[in-house]
């Protein structure tokens, strides 16, 4: 990831004027001269003529580009003709163009491959943009009545593809923004914005495959917050390098319903759809050199899959859908955080899916809950957002595990429950105990509830041969003890100091 990706580009162009710091009186000038400086360190080339009209400026054939490293192509965005006109109370209004093109070219990695040409449009109704503060404190203001991502054109070799084989519309309602600035060599910045309504329509087809792929879409009411810190730095768009002077980000994002509906029409497999819905769901991201994280979710979600090969709709359920990811981005000497999560509460299965392999009604068809929370600290050997350093690492490994916590660890499906908690450390300096792995010292806590009865049952049902629900049990009575209740089985596993591994206190190696 040397390179910022055009999406953030897109993400931040309503806002890019205001991330500069100004003062008090702000002047046409100091507007231009210092979001050109701005867009010049995170490497873009900018090109433009300047000319005064009075006390305005306009800025004509504005023009951004970015040498793609890794893609071993280009990108450039033409802004057109921008109008900076002070107001009296010493605010400056920008007037940009409606429509303004955005050109990415992906140069063959290989002789097999081709290269790809492709324009993108993005555009405004009846935008306002507003530059006011101080140094201090610098506001900025964006509105527009609606904003649109458009593909205008692709090109693949000598091929161009019409709207019926390749589309792409993003089009967003009753957009607003504001962003704070503050600081020159070090800028913190504080955003939040809202968009009404995102709609999103997508077509793909290959001339090699007869499938078309259509995708319709759209949220209400996304809601964005976010904060961080932007070294003003030589390094272009490399992240790593902006990262180890500072680089920090974190936001988060939330919607209100949702739908999607993909259709694949396939002349030789038959057709395919997808429909999908929530009322809600969230994201929230935050990146800097002490790591980066992900976690989100959506609410009560309903999908329905039909397909030519299907002889009824497939439908399930579930009340929440949600999971977290931290990992540690940077080389460093001691360990770091990471974490991982996933939930899936309250999954349910239509009865027609149910009777494809309980016809009877066997089994409890109460809804599922699966929940996996996991945490610990690992060593990072090289720097992850570091192209060179990863391109050059070979067979090596990218680090290492010093401790593992099971927080929770739990399945509810079917009338049994499942559950499993511990704490584990690694000794790294050790791969001889357990040979290709540290050495593991911890223990781990396990329970069982309800799961000889599910398992009598799936083999009534024909599921599980009897030969292999056999070698089942026999594993429960070598590794678990009874626990309280009927139909209760618990086990603590431990991994000693000297190298064994106990069940219950039982010697295993």
């Amino acid at each position: 990831m040397s390179r910022i990706p055009t999406a953030s580009l897109l993400l931040a162009l309503p806002v890019t004027l205001a991330s500069t710091p100004l003062w008090a009186d702000l002047t046409p000038a100091e507007v231009w001269g210092d979001w050109r400086q701005y867009m010049q360190s995170m490497g873009y080339q900018v090109e433009a003529s300047e000319a005064f009209d009075g006390a305005d400026l306009t800025v004509s054939d504005v023009t951004l580009k970015m040498d793609m490293a890794e893609e071993g192509g280009d990108f450039s965005l033409s802004l057109g003709t921008l109008r900076f006109e002070p107001e009296g109370d010493g605010a400056v209004n920008i007037r940009m163009p409606n429509v303004m093109p955005m050109t990415i070219n992906v140069a063959p990695e290989t002789p097999e491959d081709e290269p790809v040409s492709m324009v993108l449009n993005y555009a405004q109704t009846a935008p306002v943009m507003r530059a006011s503060g101080s140094a201090e404190a610098l506001q900025y203001d964006y509105a527009a009545d609606s904003i649109s991502l458009t593909l205008a054109g692709l090109k693949v070799g000598e091929e161009s593809y019409t709207e019926e084989e390749a589309k792409f519309t993003l089009t967003g309602s009753g957009v607003s923004s504001r962003t704070e600035m503050t600081g020159t060599d070090t800028r913190r910045y504080d955003q939040s914005g809202r968009i009404d309504n995102l709609q999103y329509d997508v077509v793909m087809k290959t001339p090699e495959d007869p499938a078309r792929v259509a995708v319709k879409g759209g949220v209400d009411q996304v809601v964005f917050d976010g904060s961080g810190t932007l070294p003003m730095i030589d390094a272009g768009a490399d992240v790593a390098a902006m990262m180890r002077e500072g680089l920090t980000f974190g936001g988060s994002f939330t919607a209100g319903a949702g739908r999607t509906d993909m259709q694949v029409s396939d002349p030789e497999n038959g057709e395919f759809q997808l429909a999908s819905s929530s009322t809600g769901a969230k994201l929230g991201v935050a990146m800097g050199p002490e790591g980066l994280s992900y976690d989100g979710g959506q609410q009560n979600i309903e999908v329905s899959v039909t397909a030519a090969d299907m002889p009824f709709p497939i439908q399930f359920s579930m009340a929440e859908s949600a999971f977290n990811l931290k990992m540690p981005v940077m080389k460093s000497e001691e360990p770091q955080d990471f974490a991982f999560g996933v939930k899936l509460d309250s999954f349910k299965m239509s009865d027609m899916i149910w009777g494809i392999f309980d016809p009877t009604g066997q089994l409890p068809r109460d809804p599922a809950t699966l929940v996996v929370d996991l945490s610990g600290k690992a060593k990072l050997l090289f720097e992850l957002m570091d192209p060179e350093v990863t391109a050059t690492m070979g067979d090596e490994a990218p680090g290492e595990i010093h401790e593992l916590n099971v927080n929770e660890v739990s399945l509810d499906v079917a009338g049994a429950e499942f559950d499993a908690t511990g704490a584990i450390t690694f000794d790294n300096d050790d791969m001889q105990t357990v040979p290709g792995m540290p050495k593991p010292v911890g223990a781990l806590d396990l329970s069982l509830v309800g799961g000889v009865a599910l398992l009598d049952k799936l083999v009534t049902m024909g599921l599980i041969p009897q030969e292999q629900a056999l070698g089942a049990r026999m594993m429960m009575g070598l590794f678990t003890v009874p626990g309280e209740g009927e139909d209760s089985l618990t086990s603590r596993i431990e991994f000693t100091e000297e190298g064994g591994i106990l069940a219950n206190g039982q010697q295993i190696k």
